[in-house]
């Protein structure tokens, strides 16, 4: 038997307490002078001295007492029950719905529930495609009357659930519900709520999947399951499109499915077919399809499965997409004095985008007896959208030439001018038309003395890294709050061109700069874009490991050039998250104008109208958010849909916008006529090792019973008791030390030695 003190010495050291009380017994043994007394007196007086010593050992030694006290832990139970509308198809037993069903075992387990309450806290919620918690009294709850949820998520209540009891034990979770997931967009995927209960929580899922998995009258049936709402692609681009499609009660059977494209106008034409083969029963198969659009503009797509002999519900075997074709084939001249580092870097970033053909030409300085070089009619056709120069003298186009390409600029085209020892004033561009057109200061001391080394006040020396002064689609690389962060990580640039000055004029705007010093500058010239960028080492970026960010960075300087930087021409936009919707859905509506330099246009004010299938407009209220405007609107009715946004300033228009979206003529609810237990049993699988299980609605009561069986887990904590531990008892042990002390003194007072 183990002895249940201990001891705690102060200063954790016997030794210390040895030699304290070792003094006061030497002490003791000296002793005081007793005079004449009697030797009864004497050892009165010695015992005193004594207790007084061993309340004082007693301290020092400090005895402790530790034990233990269990209390248990208290589990929690969570309970979900399917309340989606699916739940009132049949159930495959006898005439009754799978509601009525779920119903009859939620009443028949409220027993079961009850008898929980004293060792357990139960949570009851219902589940559609939110988690609704439901008041429980011992057990005890008011079940809905109907199913009316439109879509059914199962992860995302059940990763809610669980996200509330953290930290805690839950003893067992039921799911109970005919297992199909219809949720478009679920925020946490079935699967990945199983697996945080495994591995977070350690307790069982115990699935109740009620309904058939494939009903006699009902088995048949094709479905477009999966299809992206929306495409963006450029004209005579490849675009592909995948579906998927499920295939039940028509095994080994050929399937045949059509990629249809509508115009406008309703017209519509197959552009792709295949036909599909299910090796087993309600299998998804991919549809693959690819095709190439002809012409710009707005249509859509159609996956249609065609309806095969027996099959009762059909809404379910087409899906339709948004297809918007951008006109595409940019093509962009680039012109260099020579192969540096910055001119291969470029080409291989912008020829990194398909919608863009890049063609470039080196005009080697050591020809320049041969300049002007001839480049035809490059610069009066159309076969350029925009023109990069790089390091290149003016000598090398000639005045007439480069007034050429002044007068394409005029007419619409897009150029940048790229930094080098040979360009700008150092170029000799001051005595040409790209004077006007540059939106930067060319000072003609800059080309004086051409062929002195170059004098360092043309120059700013690296390095440098270059900041966005504002934000603008060219020099946007990452999210607005991140961006000034993303070009502070690129690698710092070498050196630039250092411009005499920036022009004061509409549309000139200084977008990157380097040591306060402008390096990139845009401007505009009758109808064309223009860029002056001072800082030829770009190529650092990919070199270290910035590819994306240099891809990207290219890109948006030609598609600014183009006016195609997001990528739809139109200054003002309308746009929706999401263009397919269930019945009753809200629709998120976001808009905006800006100017054609990228500008957002704040002070615009926009009108927005709702155009209903039957064709009714009703006005859409939109209110500002900030850089945009917003609406919502409860689209009720099936059918095709429009928002059109006409925006003005200063009481003049300055553009519209449209775009389509639909609600759905098909119930996602209802138009699968089987259930998915085989959905339930692979998520009750993840806790298989905790006892989770598939049951029958008719087991809900035992197995909740069972969990109440589960011996509880207890919670062990340790008790001490120290002497003198805690205040009060040191002042009473201080307090019986002065009272013997007290008494001592008092009887060597009485017997005359003090």
């Amino acid at each position: 038997m183990s002895w249940p003190f201990s001891v705690e010495p102060i200063l954790d050291s016997y030794l210390a307490v040895a030699l304290i009380v070792g003094v006061l017994l030497v002490l003791l043994l000296v002793g005081p002078q007793f005079g004449s007394l009697s030797p009864r007196r004497k050892w009165t007086l010695v015992a005193l001295r004594g207790v007084v010593i061993l309340l004082l050992t007693l301290a020092l030694l400090r005895p402790t007492k530790v034990h233990e006290v269990r209390s248990p832990r208290r589990p929690t139970l969570l309970l979900l029950f399917d309340i989606s509308r699916s739940m009132q198809l049949p159930s495959g037993d006898g005439n009754r719905t799978r509601w009525e069903v779920q119903k009859d075992a939620l009443t028949a387990a409220q027993k079961s529930l009850a008898s929980l309450a004293d060792t357990m806290d139960v949570r009851i919620f219902a589940y559609d495609k939110q988690l609704q918690p439901l008041e429980q009294q011992d057990g005890k709850f008011e079940i809905p009357k109907e199913p009316l949820g439109e879509q059914t998520d199962v992860g995302t209540p059940l990763a809610e659930a669980l996200a509330a009891e953290l930290g805690k034990r839950v003893a067992g979770v039921f799911v109970l519900g005919d297992g199909v997931q219809t949720a478009f967009d679920p925020r946490v995927e079935s699967h990945e709520a199983g697996r945080r209960l495994r591995d977070d929580f350690g307790a069982p899922l115990i699935t109740c999947a009620i309904g058939p998995s494939a009903d006699v009258a009902q088995g048949k049936d094709i479905a477009v399951d999966r299809l992206d709402e929306q495409f963006t692609v450029f004209v005579k681009n490849e675009l592909a499109v995948r579906a998927l499609v499920r295939i039940r009660g028509y095994v080994q059977q050929d399937v045949p499915v059509q990629l249809q494209l509508e115009r406008p106008n309703g017209q519509r034409e197959v552009v792709a077919s295949k036909t599909l083969r299910a090796s087993e029963d309600g299998r998804q198969i991919e549809a693959n399809f690819t095709f190439v659009p002809q012409e710009a503009g707005n249509f859509r797509l159609h996956v249609e499965a065609l309806p095969r002999p027996g099959e009762l519900v059909t809404k379910n075997n087409s899906l339709t997409a948004y297809l918007t074709v951008l006109e595409g084939g940019l093509r962009v001249l680039y012109l260099e004095g020579e192969k540096r580092f910055e001119q291969k870097f470029v080409r291989h970033a912008i020829n990194a985008s398909p919608d863009i053909e890049l063609d470039d030409r080196i005009i080697d300085r050591r020809g320049r007896g041969r300049w002007p070089i001839d480049v035809g009619d490059t610069f009066t056709s159309d076969r350029y959208d925009a023109f990069l120069l790089g390091d290149l003298e003016a000598a090398a186009l000639g005045p007439e030439q480069i007034a050429a390409l002044a007068a394409a600029v005029e007419r619409g085209k897009g150029l940048i001018v790229i930094g080098g020892l040979h360009s700008f004033g150092r170029g000799q561009y001051h005595k040409t038309a790209l004077n006007d057109v540059l939106p930067i200061v060319i000072d003609p001391l800059e080309g004086s003395d051409f062929n002195r080394p170059d004098p360092d006040e043309f120059f700013l020396d690296g390095p440098l890294k270059a900041v966005p002064t504002e934000p603008h689609p060219i020099t946007r690389l990452a999210a607005p709050d991140e961006n000034q962060n993303a070009w502070l990580q690129l690698p710092a640039l070498t050196w630039a061109y250092r411009f005499r000055g920036v022009k004061v004029a509409p549309g000139v705007r200084v977008l990157l700069e380097a040591k306060e010093q402008p390096i990139l500058v845009s401007g505009e010239y009758g109808r064309g874009r223009v860029l002056a960028f001072g800082a030829p080492s770009t190529y650092l970026w990919p070199m270290h490991g910035e590819e994306l960010e240099h891809k990207r960075f290219w890109r948006q300087i030609v598609l600014w050039l183009v006016r195609r930087e997001e990528i739809d021409k139109s200054e003002v936009w309308v746009r929706l998250d999401q263009r397919r919707f269930q019945p009753g859905s809200r629709v998120e509506v976001a808009a905006g104008a800006r100017a054609a330099t990228g500008d957002v246009l704040t002070n615009s004010t926009l009108q927005a109208m709702i155009v209903f299938p039957d064709g009714r407009r009703e006005p859409l209220l939109m209110t500002s958010q900030g850089k945009q405007f917003g609406g919502h609107l409860i689209a009720q009715q099936p059918g095709d849909y429009a928002i059109e946004i006409t925006a003005t300033q200063g009481g003049k228009t300055i553009g519209t916008a449209r775009t389509e979206f639909m609600v759905f003529d098909r119930d996602i609810e209802l138009s699968n006529p089987a259930a998915d237990p085989n959905h339930f049993a692979s998520l009750a699988a993840w806790t298989q090792e905790f006892g989770g299980r598939s049951i029958a609605p008719e087991q809900l009561a035992d197995a909740i019973r069972q969990i109440g069986a589960v011996p509880p887990e207890y919670e062990v904590r340790q008790s001490r008791w120290r002497l003198a531990g805690t205040p009060g008892e040191a002042w009473l042990m201080l307090l019986a030390m002065v009272c013997v002390l007290g008494y001592e003194w008092y009887l060597r007072k009485k017997w005359g030695l003090v």
